[in-house]
């Protein structure tokens, strides 16, 4: 098995995160229900928050690597 360093981990997270988003808001398009849609926007704003987090995390590891 592959060991990873954290900012590989944090960078993994990030790009699920990222799909997360990008899924959530295409479901959230196709949901013909309103209280369906608004759990899926609901869901791509907060895996918006996770993608800052990781982001802002993975920044400033690697500004501490310089």
């Amino acid at each position: 098995m592959k060991s990873f360093n954290p900012i590989d981990v944090m960078r993994m997270a990030l790009e699920r995160e990222r799909r997360a988003v990008r899924d959530y808001s295409e479901f959230a398009k196709t949901a013909r229900e309103p209280s369906i849609r608004e759990m899926f926007l609901f869901l791509a704003q907060e895996e918006e928050k996770h993608v800052k987090l990781l982001q802002d995390e993975i920044d400033r590891e690697v500004n501490q690597e310089m």
